[in-house]
């Protein structure tokens, strides 16, 4: 089960999955990208219209899903920037009900589901925003960091199943593609894919790409707060 994959990362995973055997059921918003999928895979993609920001699409989906998915794969997500430093609560409320809400109601709705010992697998695709602070990155970090900090939180009672989190730079997709700043090392949503699956299959605890951009912002997060409050400030345009 994915999550978004109808563009970016989802979409390149959707692709390489089904490319390695594995049957895939995608959810998204757009019923026709959805179809055209099911067209281009036939038998390998069921795709679910559905929004997984609202709660009540949850009970939709639970029951078209054709059975429990061994692998689920959060990845739908959304970016809108504050500027200036002008607080806007509804922004935040938006970008918290797609990047974090919708993967509470995920689990919520398919967790308890699971038989006792059930050997599923679930990824949750958060941010590199998670280590670091960013200007005009209230909204989109802070939800990102509450999306790790919850799943890193509950996988500890699920001791027979493994959770992995995904923490990207900039990847190529449409939500960058608006981006108007540079993007250090950024990478295809392709090749993303790759590292994604390369890490579900060693049952990875943290993925994270690219490695040196992810390792730069580790360490930043990792320094004295006065001396990450100077570096944020030179970032401020």
């Amino acid at each position: 089960l994915i999550t978004g994959v109808t563009s970016g990362i989802g979409n390149s995973l959707t692709s390489l999955l089904i490319a390695q055997g594995a049957q895939v059921i995608g959810v998204a918003r757009r019923q026709g990208e959805l179809k055209e999928l099911e067209y281009e895979y036939n038998d390998k993609f069921t795709g679910i219209c559905a929004d997984v920001s609202i709660q009540e699409s949850w009970s939709k989906i639970i029951e078209l899903l054709p059975c429990l998915p061994d692998v689920v794969i959060l990845n739908a997500g959304n970016c809108e920037y504050m500027e200036q430093g002008k607080v806007d609560a509804d922004l935040v409320k938006r970008v918290f009900q797609v990047n974090y809400f919708a993967n509470i109601y995920a689990a919520e709705a398919l967790l308890n589901r699971y038989p006792k010992n059930f050997p599923f697998h679930w990824v949750v695709v958060s941010s590199s925003a998670y280590y670091f602070a960013m200007p005009r990155g209230e909204a989109y970090g802070a939800s990102k960091a509450a999306l790790s900090y919850f799943f890193e939180s509950l996988q500890l009672s699920y001791a027979n199943a493994n959770f992995s989190m995904v923490h990207p730079g900039f990847v190529e997709t449409p939500l960058t593609d608006k981006n108007d700043f540079a993007m250090p090392f950024k990478i295809t949503s392709e090749q993303a894919a790759n590292i994604i699956v390369n890490g579900i299959r060693k049952n990875k605890k943290q993925i994270n790409f690219p490695f040196i951009f992810t390792l730069i912002l580790k360490t930043l997060g990792m320094l004295p707060a006065g001396l990450r409050f100077y570096i944020g400030k030179r970032l401020v345009k």
